[in-house]
C-alpha cells in the first residue's frame, strides 16, 4: 500500500429472493444503510427469502486501480 492510500469502510445491502442474489447495493453510512435493509424486509417471504447487511472494509488504492465491470450477461 502506498503512503497516501488509506483504508474506508462500506456497508453491503443484499437481497436474496428463493436462494437467488437479487441485488446488491453499497452505502458509505450505516444507518442509511439499515434503513435500505428493512425497506427490503417489507413484503418479503420470511420462509424463502432474506436481507444480509454486511460492514466491508476497502483499500481505496485497490479499488482504483481493480475497477468493477458491468456484464452484459453474454459470454465471449
Amino acid at each position: 500500500m502506498t503512503p497516501h492510500a488509506r483504508d474506508s469502510a462500506v456497508w453491503v445491502v443484499v437481497k436474496v429472493e428463493s436462494g437467488i442474489p437479487m441485488s446488491v447495493q453499497v452505502y458509505s453510512d450505516k444507518q442509511k444503510a439499515e434503513a435500505r435493509e428493512a425497506e427490503l424486509r417489507v413484503g418479503m417471504d420470511p420462509d424463502c427469502d432474506e436481507t444480509g447487511l454486511f460492514y466491508v472494509q476497502v483499500d481505496e488504492a485497490e479499488s482504483r486501480h481493480h475497477p468493477v465491470s458491468q456484464s452484459t450477461g453474454s459470454r465471449s
